[in-house]
């Protein structure tokens, strides 16, 4: 803690002093990880200088206070001068225990003038977690909604391993963390909130600005199914990552020579193969999902707030995506002002030097594509591939404004217009009563019969995830 004083009077006030908060409140924090930091004032409004005699918590705790760039649990005769303030910074770390649920820790700082007493209260919650720091699963492994699990660095499922994730739990990842995924991860969510499978920031609290950390893209590395790996995800809500989903990746070393010669030995044969339903991924800085020559097959997929792509599908792969809302605009945190929202190609830049997929097939039915840029999807199709892009749009909904696409006989039965959701700025995505995605979908071919939300799908169903 930082006091700022000036020179000391003679003659100290008796009078009380004035705090800018008369308790301290921290949000939950996992056991055995370091708190934010929070600061109050404590003020002097008397002419005259006040000596604190003593100031120090009042019992024995897991907080900490910071006096005049000194760290301690007591400090004594402290000056503040007339109409002068101090700040004083707490910060706590709580010892695990046997709780399952979040339990309070309190204590107060306690401040004596003479024969006065005024105190401080601290308040935090803890919540005892499964830490794993730089850890490998190498056995089939399952992980139950007993309590929070929290990912330091980085968590790996080895080759011959399957990571079973069941309904409700929760993954926490610290800065730059990723699980890495070279065997099978099953994630099997349920459709309502408690019970949904959520990945995101292990800082529940709030920055120096009041913004919730949940809601700043980037604070997480992302998931990332390697090559070879399998993924069955359903009711997966995932946030605030930096790369999202990532299907398909190879795993680099620190020779670019190898590198290079993973990247052209990536074949469709190979790659990943992720299947998704019912689910969440948004607010992530650079893609919601990362495809790379692998195999996605998709419905009910709600995807929204990206840096570059929501979308974006590089050097081929059999994807397919049914009953899918994808939409891309700026905010406060993320620009989308160049790549579109869905990005599909046939090719790879390594450096200057393309490599070519070996096969590039894509399927969007009953999908709605949108955003603020005049085209939101974009098929790069380079022509020194023998292996073309291949390509069917279905009863979608394509944000297109020049039109072009919507003449291509691989663009059926498709819209360019608006949505009409309910409210963007909200983040409901739901369809007005006006909008023209309703009863506009596929009725013929496969589409699922229940919509994210868990309603059922009766008659002609709607373009996108969510059923009006």
């Amino acid at each position: 803690m930082l006091i700022i004083s000036c020179k000391k009077d003679k003659n100290f006030s008796v009078n009380t002093l004035s705090f800018s908060n008369d308790t301290l409140k921290f949000d939950t924090v996992f056991t055995t990880l370091g708190s934010t930091t929070k600061f109050m004032t404590i003020k002097n409004n008397e002419h005259k200088a006040i000596k604190i005699e003593e100031l120090k918590l009042s019992n024995p705790s897991n907080y900490r206070i910071n006096v005049d760039g000194d760290t301690g649990t007591i400090f004594r005769d402290i000056i503040i001068p007339a109409n002068d303030s101090i700040y004083v910074f707490v910060e706590v770390t709580i010892n695990p225990n046997s709780a399952n649920l979040p339990f309070v820790l309190l204590d107060s700082i306690q401040l004596k003038m003479e024969n006065k007493h005024q105190f401080v209260y601290l308040q935090a919650y803890g919540q005892n977690a499964h830490f794993f720091d730089g850890d490998t699963i190498q056995t089939n492994t399952t992980w139950t909604n007993d309590l929070p699990y929290v990912i330091l660095n980085y968590l790996s499922v080895d080759k011959n391993s399957t990571l079973n994730i069941q309904s409700g739990c929760k993954v926490y990842f610290g800065g730059a963390a990723a699980m890495l995924v070279e065997g099978k991860l099953n994630i099997q969510g349920g459709n309502d909130t408690s019970e949904a499978v959520l990945f995101k920031t292990y800082r529940l609290d709030k920055d120096i600005s009041g913004t919730a950390y949940e809601k700043l893209p980037g604070q997480w590395a992302g998931l990332f199914f390697l090559r070879g790996s399998e993924g069955n995800i359903e009711y997966l809500n995932l946030q605030n990552a930096q790369y999202g989903i990532n299907v398909g990746n190879i795993l680099i070393t620190d020779d670019v020579v190898e590198n290079t010669q993973k990247l052209n030995d990536a074949k469709l044969s190979n790659g990943a193969k992720l299947t998704i339903k019912n689910s969440r991924i948004y607010n992530n800085s650079f893609y919601n999902i990362f495809g790379f020559l692998s195999t996605i097959q998709a419905e009910n997929l709600l995807c929204y707030g990206a840096g570059t792509n929501i979308i974006g599908l590089y050097h081929g792969g059999d994807y397919s995506f049914i009953n899918c809302t994808f939409f891309a605009q700026s905010n406060a945190y993320i620009s989308h002002s160049k790549t579109p929202a869905f990005y599909f190609s046939n090719y790879f830049m390594v450096g200057n030097t393309p490599i070519y997929a070996d096969s590039s097939n894509l399927l969007v039915r009953n999908s709605i594509i949108y955003g603020t840029l005049n085209e939101e999807l974009f098929l790069d199709d380079i022509s020194e591939n023998t292996h073309k892009l291949y390509y069917t749009f279905n009863h979608s909904c394509i944000k297109n404004q020049t039109g072009n696409l919507m003449s291509n006989m691989y663009f059926q039965n498709c819209i360019n217009t608006d949505p009409k959701f309910e409210n963007i700025l909200k983040s409901d995505f739901r369809l007005q009563d006006a909008s023209p995605c309703i009863n506009g979908g596929n009725d013929i071919d496969f589409y699922p019969l229940i919509d994210l939300s868990g309603k059922l799908r009766i008659g002609k169903p709607d373009i996108g995830a969510l059923e009006k």
